[in-house]
């Protein structure tokens, strides 16, 4: 049993704080989260001075094989001969050094937007099982885009085996049936589309575009075996065939060659009335704001017309590319959805509660309530009064157990 006390609790659901808390932990489970809570004499308790707690954060956009995560700045497709040497050797030993990023700045559960299949899945499973610390992962395994088109034919073009096990290249209704299916016994946690003809390597030359019947395959047969599907759109017309195709959830959005960039109404009533959540990803964004202000611009604007709207906004990141560093990346999202219009209790709602809902984990995570999975940070400063405090991370603890505890306590059990 753990008992966090004298707590300003912000639980995750957009309630304000709640001073003097306690939250009672046994297990993995939360069993309480309220001033007056009485636990067992004995039973390892801090008192946190006024600290805040907080749900872990969850990152519903990045890449955990992406390169050069720890180099904001570097240009697509500038990699070393050390960046390589040092991909390979963190994947050799399992990410190690990403996933201490993502747990070191309170982030406890992600979604890989794609990745080496099916090794996101047994690294999944490792960490899962415990043999591993990291955040809790869902992954959707490879990405379905068209014949040549991204990431296959752009970013990943000069790397066949990248290209076999990271990327499902379709035109085919069935067939895309067929390895949606394969995919669901083989483990994984949702499907991923790429239905953009946006060329990351070369905006002045289109790629390959899913074919939309394709698109309305996958997805149905994603909904056939319990799977959300995430669909990386570029355009407001490509969002509007998405939306309409039953995606779960909308990825960027708006790239980079768009040629419109403001969403309609319909589209708008389209993703709420559909209950589509919208990733806009503002960190990659912003991290490129010098090279497209005007891009940036447009999905700040997006962002605060679908959340004045009654559309769920959820962040992620797109870390893991160049740009944006995993587990530092979601409190600078947080920063831009401030930023962009919503408040910090909706930034910490959209890192939270609504990404928990886009992963339909909202019973299980997102918020500290009674019954929910301990994912719990302590933070100190005040989140609601600057955007960014959320990064002042003292303690860090998942599925109950504590993996970063920076105060000065010997009572905490550290996994």
């Amino acid at each position: 049993m753990l008992v966090l006390t004298n707590g300003t609790l912000i639980d995750g659901t957009g309630q304000k704080p709640v001073e003097k808390a306690t939250v009672l932990v046994e297990a993995n489970i939360i069993k309480g989260a309220r001033p007056d809570i009485a636990y067992p004499e004995g039973a390892p308790a801090i008192d946190l001075g006024g600290r805040v707690i907080m749900p872990g954060l969850i990152d519903c956009h990045l890449h955990l094989g992406g390169f050069v995560i720890d180099k904001p700045g570097r240009p697509v497709g500038q990699v070393s001969f050390l960046d390589m040497f040092s991909f390979v050797w963190d994947y050799m030993r399992n990410f190690a050094k990403r996933r201490r990023l993502a747990i070191e700045n309170g982030v406890t559960t992600i979604r890989s937007a794609g990745d080496n299949y099916p090794h996101i899945i047994k690294l999944r499973d490792r960490i899962e099982s415990g043999k591993l610390n990291g955040p809790r992962v869902f992954a959707p395994g490879p990405i379905f885009t068209a014949p040549g088109g991204h990431p296959a034919g752009t970013i990943y073009r000069r790397n066949r085996y990248i290209v076999e096990h990271a990327t499902r290249q379709f035109n085919n209704a069935e067939a895309t049936r067929e390895e949606v299916r394969k995919l669901a016994e083989g483990g994984v946690d949702c499907i991923k589309a790429i239905y953009s003809r946006t060329n990351p390597m070369d905006l002045a030359q289109d790629v390959p575009q899913l074919d939309l019947g394709v698109l309305e395959a996958l997805v149905d047969e994603a909904y056939r075996h319990n799977l959300r599907t995430m669909v990386h759109t570029g355009s407001p017309e490509e969002t509007r065939d998405a939306v309409r195709a039953g995606a779960d959830s909308i990825e960027h959005g708006i790239l980079p060659g768009a040629d419109a960039t403001e969403f309609s109404d319909d589209i708008i009533t389209m993703m709420r009335e559909n209950g589509t959540y919208y990733v806009p990803t503002l960190a990659i964004a912003g991290a490129n704001r010098k090279e497209f202000p005007k891009l940036f611009a447009a999905v700040k604007r997006a962002v605060k017309k679908l959340r004045d709207s009654g559309v769920s906004i959820a962040t992620g990141t797109d870390s893991g590319s160049p740009g944006v560093v995993i587990g530092k990346g979601v409190h600078i999202e947080m920063e831009l959805l401030v930023e962009a219009g919503l408040s910090p209790m909706e930034a910490i709602a959209a890192a939270t509660r609504n990404a928990a809902g886009n992963l339909g984990q909202g019973h299980r995570l997102g918020t500290i309530e009674e019954g929910k999975l301990a994912d719990i940070i302590v933070v100190s400063g005040n989140p609601l009064e600057q955007a960014g405090r959320t990064g002042e991370i003292e303690m860090v603890i998942k599925n109950g157990k504590v993996l970063v505890n920076r105060l000065s306590n010997d009572q905490i059990p550290r996994a």
